[in-house]
């Protein structure tokens, strides 16, 4: 679908801020909030993940001059062998549409892909590190793995 009035100052009306792909790379994304959730964890067991602590987290580009209000979450756990944070199911939450050069939608599946490389370029383990883990006595992590 083609949104030729939404732009990246303003989302549309279905609450998309609509962005060409190669504008993935240029968002400055603010961590905002982590923090663990055993409901999750259990979830993650019960499909035979084998992981070690589990929680969400949460990041924005605030509404300003470069554009309008970004969100970006992911649910993440511990992988209990190696002790990378890894996106639970590769996933990513948030109200960005990918467009093609004419504007059209790329869709939710092919935005995931694209949120998730953005994402692998964040420090995003050492920010979910300090806000979820630290204050429970959890180990330092060896970065990010996407799955």
């Amino acid at each position: 679908m083609r949104h030729p009035s939404a732009t990246q100052f303003s989302p549309s009306v279905d609450g998309y801020v609509r962005l060409p792909e190669q504008a993935l790379a240029d968002l400055h994304l603010v961590h905002i909030d982590s923090a663990p959730d055993p409901a999750l964890l259990d979830e993650l067991r019960a499909e035979g993940v084998d992981a070690s602590s589990a929680g969400y987290t949460e990041w924005q580009r605030p509404r300003g001059p470069e554009g309008a209000h970004v969100t970006l979450g992911w649910d993440w756990y511990v992988d209990r062998a190696s002790g990378a944070l890894v996106v639970a199911w590769g996933d990513i939450r948030s109200n960005v549409m990918c467009v093609d050069p004419h504007g059209f939608d790329l869709g939710p599946a092919q935005t995931t892909r694209a949120l998730l490389r953005r994402v692998a370029g964040l420090n995003w383990p050492n920010a979910v590190a300090q806000a979820a883990l630290a204050p429970w006595g959890q180990p330092a992590l060896r970065g990010p793995t996407l799955q």
